[in-house]
């Protein structure tokens, strides 16, 4: 008899699988979007997942329409590239992990980086590229608040009520000055590892590195403390937790490569059952919960490419080599951070 938790487990696998179809159907590129977006927008109850799927899209409409304002003014130029991504990184993590609606403004910043690295590469027009993630988005969020409706047994009494729980992804706003000094210093982290990505992609145009800057920015959104060697850890946690994910992920995806390459059927088969997995450790101990999210978005990007039920390794390997460039430029960060903080705190 299949547990709860086994059975909440496939509503992820419903909204991926309505996504990705829908995403194929209208012809959109870079899918993965849009299954990402369907795995993670998935809530307890519809009501969450109503809430958390308004943010994402207005947070991504807010992030695309700002990168295209701002992408050909700072594209020609490496120095005012490097300095709005850095600017931008601090300011939208400060505003995530400072002010209500934190998932938005993380969606925001988010595809404004992708955006503005988009634009300085010049590998396509602006406005499509950003278009084509909006779209994908859409896409993937309202397919998986259609599934959580349907799966919902509280439909009716959800769609008048939004549920607080589960809903945001950072904690109360601090209000003291001590507080928001630790904000702000937290997102200084960002901001020099954001930029020092940017600076790379600058000397050398690596496509994975936009994926970094993502990586960077997303293991830094935890609860702010004075205390800076607890934030330190938390984030450190959610590093070491980010890259087992995506590692197993990848190594897993890699032995099943040659069993469904060119087999529609089993590759379908084989994201099923990957996505229900993470959704299923996913909903188990705490302490496995991110390694578990970070394992299923991994699993999504190997799987689910733009060439139907082809998988291609390369594009895969690109993606999650962003990842692990992200975490490596975090960390040294964090390392050098660290030592000037403890320096100065033993000179005052």
């Amino acid at each position: 008899m299949p547990t709860v938790r086994a059975i909440q487990a496939m509503r992820p696998v419903l909204s991926v699988a309505l996504a990705v179809g829908a995403a194929h159907a209208l012809g959109l590129t870079d899918t993965w979007w849009a299954a990402i977006s369907a795995f993670v927008v998935m809530q307890e109850d519809f009501g969450a997942s109503l809430y958390r799927g308004a943010l994402r899209i207005l947070g991504t409409l807010a992030g695309a329409g700002l990168g295209i304002a701002l992408g050909s003014l700072v594209a020609a130029n490496a120095a005012a590239f490097v300095f709005t991504m850095g600017l931008a990184a601090w300011a939208g993590l400060f505003a995530a992990l400072r002010f209500r609606h934190g998932y938005a403004w993380v969606l925001s910043l988010v595809t404004f980086v992708m955006v503005l690295c988009e634009a300085f590469s010049l590998r396509v027009q602006l406005v499509p590229f950003a278009m084509e993630r909006v779209s994908n988005i859409v896409v993937g969020t309202v397919a998986c608040v259609i599934v959580a409706g349907l799966t919902e047994p509280r439909f009716i009494a959800a769609w008048f009520g939004r549920a607080a729980a589960g809903v945001d992804l950072a904690s109360p706003p601090p209000a003291s000055p001590a507080d928001r000094r630790a904000v702000a210093l937290h997102a200084l982290d960002g901001a020099m590892a954001v930029a020092l990505l940017a600076i790379v992609v600058v000397m050398h145009d690596l496509r994975s590195f936009p994926q970094a800057m993502v990586t960077a920015i997303a293991v830094l959104i935890v609860p702010i403390g004075v205390d800076a060697n607890d934030v330190h850890g938390s984030v450190m946690q959610r590093m070491v937790q980010r890259f087992a994910g995506c590692f197993v992920a990848g190594a897993v995806a890699f032995a099943l490569l040659p069993l469904v390459q060119e087999k529609p059927v089993w590759c379908q088969i084989a994201l099923a059952l990957g996505v229900w997995t993470g959704a299923y450790l996913q909903r188990g101990a705490p302490r496995l919960r991110y390694a578990a999210l970070q394992f299923s978005v991994a699993f999504l990007m190997m799987f689910v490419q733009d060439r139907g039920w082809t998988v291609e390794p390369e594009p895969a390997l690109v993606r999650l080599g962003g990842v692990f460039a992200g975490i490596a430029a975090l960390a040294l960060v964090l390392l050098v951070s660290g030592t000037v903080r403890a320096f100065l705190s033993r000179q005052s």
